[in-house]
């Protein structure tokens, strides 16, 4: 793969690298200079797998110098969150959407990193970075929290073939914190009342096109249609900028400018809906002013957890494949519809074996 800044996807003109996973973040999670697990190096060839152990001082790939400085600042804003989290501090409403901005920028850091590490064998060519994906579609992030004072860090569902082609969910243990996080165009509008697709479909250059409905002003629940099994917190945030961004598209923006959509924003001008929370079955708006509305009130036991969060992983990449990545294919040639049929049914029946065997593993 060729070596392109995983911010913005230009030839690096200096020799910088970026910690896709930042040093005050493996600071915070223990000896910086701790060996970790980073998958496997694969030869398919003659069916090996050789476990990748390195330090996470060793895990960064190039980018450009002044990306990693236009970046600085804001992972200096996200440390002061997650340190005030790891405390059980308040966390207020634009503290939370800033800390899903940094999912997003970890998330797709990873799927450029492992697209590095493995060679990229499904032969994928991004055609986004880590500076034109953070704030574009519709996130989620839900919080658990284990028992104990477990210091570590740790990453899930990176390296299925479900992530290579659509690095849309994750999982992130930091310490005794665990977060899910999910992000795909339209993963929560209809259900939470914002304009919503009626039909997408696969263009022949990989571009999508979607026609859209009004949205029906109002929460519908649940909103996730997706249960995690895991008892916890689930935060919603809608994002319909990455839907309107194209300047000519002036009848889809006209959906988007209702009372209710501006009412649900923290910025409508940027696309950035109000954060929802769901505290058992029940879903509310999220307070403007710090809160502690965040923190999980159920205790895990961490090695349980730990498992659990695989399953539930694996279980949301599945769910998204299935049941959100219904495109229509009548507009592209023959041989590309078959490419992308095989694919996605490639991609299903993997994610589909590997929860056939973490549930043995979970069983005994």
């Amino acid at each position: 793969m060729e070596k392109v800044c995983i911010f913005c996807g230009k030839r690096p003109g200096s020799k910088n690298m970026e910690h896709v996973l930042p040093q005050w973040l493996i600071r915070l999670t223990g000896n910086p200079r701790r060996m970790a697990r980073f998958g496997y190096d694969k030869d398919f060839k003659r069916g090996q797998f050789v476990e990748r152990r390195f330090s996470f001082g060793a895990f960064k790939f190039p980018s450009c110098e002044e990306c990693n400085q236009e970046f600085s600042d804001f992972e200096g804003n996200v440390k002061l969150i997650v340190e005030k989290m790891m405390v059980e501090d308040s966390i207020s409403e634009s503290e939370l959407s800033t800390l899903l901005d940094w999912f997003d920028k970890v998330r797709i850091g990873l799927w450029l990193a492992f697209l590095y590490l493995d060679k990229n064998p499904l032969g994928i060519r991004p055609g986004f970075y880590v500076q034109n994906r953070i704030r574009q579609y519709d996130r989620m992030l839900a919080i658990f929290k284990a028992e104990g004072n477990t210091e570590g860090l740790h990453f899930g569902g990176c390296e299925t073939p479900a992530f290579a082609s659509s690095p849309s969910c994750f999982s992130l243990h930091i310490n005794n914190l665990c977060f899910l996080n999910m992000s795909y165009p339209n993963l929560l509008a209809r259900r939470m009342g914002f304009p919503f697709p009626v039909k997408t479909y696969v263009m022949e250059d990989d571009e999508w096109s979607c026609s859209y409905s009004a949205g029906r002003n109002r929460i519908m629940r649940p909103i996730l249609r997706k249960s995690l099994g895991i008892k916890g917190i689930e935060l919603y945030q809608p994002i319909f900028f990455g839907n309107v961004a194209d300047e000519d598209n002036e009848g889809l923006r006209r959906l988007y400018d209702t009372e209710y959509v501006r009412d649900n924003c923290i910025s409508w001008e940027k696309g950035i809906g109000r954060i929802y929370i769901k505290r058992d079955s029940k879903v509310s708006a999220y307070t403007t002013y710090p809160s502690m509305e965040w923190l999980p009130e159920r205790i895990h036991d961490f090695e349980e957890l730990k498992l659990d969060i695989q399953l539930v992983t694996l279980e949301c990449q599945l769910y998204i494949i299935s049941k959100i990545v219904e495109p229509s294919v009548e507009f592209v040639s023959g041989e590309t519809k078959r490419q992308m049929i095989g694919l996605v049914n490639v991609t299903k029946e993997s994610i589909k074996g590997m929860l056939k065997a973490l549930n043995k593993v979970k069983r005994y």
